[in-house]
């Protein structure tokens, strides 16, 4: 087991954010290529749209660029999902679409009619336990659904994260973090390593690893473009992605992921999903 050289928090590292992937301005949703990548594929297996066909793929149009974000249906309409991922959109009539894949181009299915975010997130405080939305679309836009869990996973516990971020992060020549691979839905497996400050938080491989002692999607972590995707525990929804970045292993050479995810069953983010859901 790979383990970071310092205790996994949100609140003591520099190299923390959030994992929103953003195109750039001249991108359009249908013609870049997020699948070409010749990084192998470490910590994620690309799955079908039929595989826990709650997770699905959110665009959105922000002030920025087009930008890419996961989400999950937890009812016919409702998909919970980052608060940050809403960012600089308007609550009503968001430029928010529940995308899929057909014939290789990313296509929306149902734009969003509102959303709601967690009144104590702001995206000044970055990576945070009540980084959380709703988005609302038109009923009968879920193709599944999965419930909300009613309890915070304990410290060792197995889980399943899914997303369709990067398949790989890394610290390029210049010291900054990439990453390739968006766009396509993955599902990975790994323990929950801590929590603090309300945040569920593990570490896992980087996907640039040549070589690996650990199969294909297992200790997996999140990357740009999984923001908001789902931490699934027992079939049930336990949390949603926040942000994560690269540290260093124990022998101070090594780069490992690190991931936080937020915790939907801390007091602040249950009242508020109380209010919003089936509104």
């Amino acid at each position: 087991m790979i383990k970071a050289a310092k205790k996994l928090s949100s609140q003591s590292a520099s190299f923390i954010a959030p994992v929103l992937f953003l195109f750039t301005l001249s991108t359009a949703c249908g013609t870049s290529n997020p699948s070409s990548s010749d990084v192998k594929v470490t910590n994620g297996v690309a799955i079908s749209e039929n595989v826990f066909p709650s997770a699905v793929l959110l665009m959105l149009e922000t002030p920025e660029g087009q930008g890419l974000c996961t989400g999950t249906f937890v009812n016919d309409s409702q998909v919970v999902t980052a608060g940050h991922c809403v960012e600089g959109l308007s609550a009503k009539n968001p430029s928010v679409f529940y995308s899929t894949k057909i014939n290789g181009e990313l296509t929306p299915l149902a734009q969003a009619v509102s959303f709601k975010r967690n009144p104590r997130y702001s995206i000044e405080l970055g990576v945070n336990p009540n980084d959380v939305a709703v988005i609302n679309f038109p009923a009968g836009t879920a193709p599944a659904t999965t419930p909300i869990a009613s309890q915070t996973p304990r410290v060792g516990t197995e889980f399943t994260i899914v997303g369709y971020g990067n398949n790989a992060n890394y610290n390029n020549a210049s010291g900054l973090l990439e990453g390739s691979g968006a766009g396509v839905k993955r599902q990975g497996r790994n323990t929950l390593e801590a929590i603090d400050n309300n945040m569920l938080s593990f570490v896992g491989l980087t996907g640039k690893e040549t070589k690996s002692t650990y199969a294909k999607g297992e200790l997996v972590a999140s990357g740009e473009g999984d923001s908001g995707g789902p931490m699934f525990v027992a079939g049930k929804l336990v949390g949603v992605t926040s942000g994560g970045g690269l540290v260093k292993a124990d022998d101070g050479v090594t780069d490992i992921a690190i991931s936080f995810y937020v915790d939907l069953n801390n007091a602040v983010n249950k009242a508020f999903l109380a209010t919003v859901i089936n509104e």
